[in-house]
């Protein structure tokens, strides 16, 4: 466990070091200033603008940072042959593919946070106040983002940097869909493409579960039975990435 706190701590380092994360939270405090300060304009939906435009910028943060944090940092590590480096020390794989996808998460919960800070600051000034239920949206974020953050690392022991990219964004777009493809099933008369739907249905993250800052922003939250299934589902979902991961990265030959 020490070696994974290691490289989580590590994770984190990189991530503080990094000058996009400031960079991210500065551009976010000046849009959200001009969104306070133009809200007035929008005939009477000043706090409900506002507050889905914070929720939404938060949201899209924490995408980019894992994106370009961590994807790259993921791919960098390969190509410099930082992985074999540690790998010759007393390291193992397991410990390895733990200790970087929660070092991922520690990257995706420090931009989440960092966001939301900026968000709550900047809506004092504003006098809007944050809305009410932001901690809610936060770990629903959370929670949806850790199932992309296992698809990055999945898909980056195994393939390059746009691949990896592409495919963590298909299968994450793709999840918010996923309920769809049962009502193909039901409406096609093709028994194989009902099928295949049916089994692409389970087989993607269903993640329209984890959409709530529209009910949040409305006034509404979760009822706590609700954020119980979520929050099993999120760590089930991604216990079988971090488990596919695993299984490849231990069968990989690093050099």
């Amino acid at each position: 466990m020490k070696r994974v706190g290691v490289l989580v701590l590590y994770s984190v380092q990189e991530t503080l070091r990094d000058r996009l994360l400031l960079g991210l939270l500065a551009a976010g405090a000046i849009l959200l200033l001009l969104v306070g300060l133009l809200a007035p304009m929008t005939l009477g939906a000043r706090e409900k603008t506002f507050h889905d435009l914070g929720l939404a910028w938060i949201h899209l943060s924490g995408i980019l940072i894992l994106l370009v944090l961590g994807v790259w940092t993921l791919h960098r590590e390969r190509e410099r042959g930082i992985w074999l480096t540690i790998l010759t020390r007393p390291v193992t794989r397991v410990e390895y593919v733990f200790g970087r996808l929660l070092g991922l998460l520690c990257t995706l919960a420090l931009a989440l946070l960092g966001s939301a800070l900026v968000y709550s600051i900047v809506a004092w000034i504003t006098g809007l106040g944050p809305v009410s239920g932001l901690g809610i949206s936060l770990a629903y974020g959370f929670l949806e983002m850790s199932i992309l953050a296992g698809l990055i690392f999945l898909f980056s022991t195994f393939s390059g940097f746009a691949l990896t990219v592409f495919l963590a964004m298909a299968v994450f777009f793709a999840g918010h869909l996923s309920a769809d493809l049962l009502r193909l099933a039901a409406l096609t008369e093709n028994p194989l493409a009902g099928g295949l739907a049916t089994v692409f249905h389970w087989l993607l993250p269903h993640l329209e579960i984890f959409r709530v800052r529209d009910a949040i922003v409305g006034g509404a939250a979760p009822a706590p039975m609700e954020v119980l299934r979520s929050t099993g589902y999120a760590l089930a979902y991604l216990g079988a990435l971090a488990a596919v991961a695993t299984a490849i990265f231990l069968r990989r030959d690093i050099r």
